[in-house]
C-alpha cells in the first residue's frame, strides 16, 4: 500500500512538472490526443492510444515541421496554426519524428 502511494505521488509530482505545451485550438476536439509542435520538439514526448483512435498534431510556432511515422509515412509540411490528423492502424511502439527537426521525437503507444 504504502509503495502504490509514492508511486502515484511521484507521477502526480512529474505531471504537475511537466510543461503542458500549446493550448488546444477549438478545432481539436475535447479529450482528443494533442500533440503540440512547438520549441522544436512535440509536446508531450510519450502518448498512448487505441489502434484506430485520431491523434491531431498542431504546429504552434512559425518553423515548418512534418511528421514522420515510423520512418516511412509523412505528412505535408506544417505551416504555423496546420493541424494535422493520425491514426495508428496496428498496435505497438511507434515512433513519430520531423524530417528538419531530428531532435524533435514522439514515442506513442498503440493499444489494440
Amino acid at each position: 500500500m504504502f509503495r502504490t502511494l509514492v508511486a502515484l505521488a511521484a507521477a502526480l509530482a512529474l505531471v504537475a512538472c511537466a510543461d503542458p505545451g500549446v493550448p488546444a485550438p477549438k478545432d481539436v476536439p475535447p479529450d482528443a490526443p494533442f500533440v503540440s509542435q512547438d520549441r522544436l520538439t512535440f509536446s508531450p514526448k510519450e502518448l498512448q492510444v487505441q489502434v484506430g483512435e485520431r491523434i491531431y498534431f498542431y504546429n504552434g510556432e512559425t518553423a515548418v515541421h512534418n511528421l514522420v511515422f515510423d520512418k516511412s509515412a509523412r505528412s505535408p509540411d506544417m505551416e504555423a496554426g496546420d493541424i494535422f490528423v493520425w491514426s495508428f492502424s496496428t498496435p505497438g511502439e511507434h515512433v513519430v519524428t520531423c524530417d528538419y527537426h531530428p531532435q524533435m521525437r514522439l514515442r506513442v503507444t498503440v493499444l489494440p
